[in-house]
């Protein structure tokens, strides 16, 4: 009966460690999950001006590859490398009270072997400060992401062309 109970025992612990494990530590797409959000945060903040701009442009800039190429489509021109992105980050005015930034429909796929994944989302933009169906702006948009010194990078953005209405 002792035998019985320590192995129900052990078992209870080794069910509730693996729990604990993967609440506390999540996976790969945890983890880009995670970036998605604590960038949708950084570029909604309202940038301030001088080194807060400057220190926002850097937060931005920490989560793309050095060589990132963000191609959202027309009207948008294609910025080719994380520098250029940060110089343009530096320059973006945010209006007022920041930006309400989102990240929804996220499909994350990472490639066997765990060194780079593909994200399929829609990215939305609206003011703070107003309703959030008033005056949004979304895009829907593909990421190739890429596992440096295992932390999670965006390597490419490209904007997805809705389908267009038959005629």
């Amino acid at each position: 009966m002792r035998t019985v109970t320590r192995l129900v025992l052990g078992l209870a612990l080794v069910g509730l460690g693996y729990v604990l494990y993967s609440w506390y530590w999540p996976g790969d797409e945890g983890r880009i999950q995670a970036a998605l959000d604590d960038l949708a945060t950084t570029v909604g903040e309202p940038g301030g001006d001088g080194i807060g701009q400057m220190a926002r442009a850097a937060r931005i800039g920490s989560f793309f590859a050095r060589d990132v190429v963000v191609d959202l489509g027309q009207p948008f021109s294609r910025i080719d490398g994380r520098d250029t992105l940060m110089a343009l980050a530096a320059k973006m005015q945010v209006p007022g009270e920041g930006l309400d930034v989102r990240f929804v429909d996220v499909s994350i796929d990472v490639a066997p072997g765990g060194a780079d994944a593909t994200v399929h989302l829609t990215a939305t933009v609206a003011s703070r400060g107003r309703p959030f169906d008033n005056g949004l702006d979304a895009k829907e948009l593909e990421m190739a992401w890429r596992k440096v010194d295992d932390t999670w990078l965006i390597a490419r953005v490209t904007g997805v062309s809705p389908l267009e209405r038959p005629r």
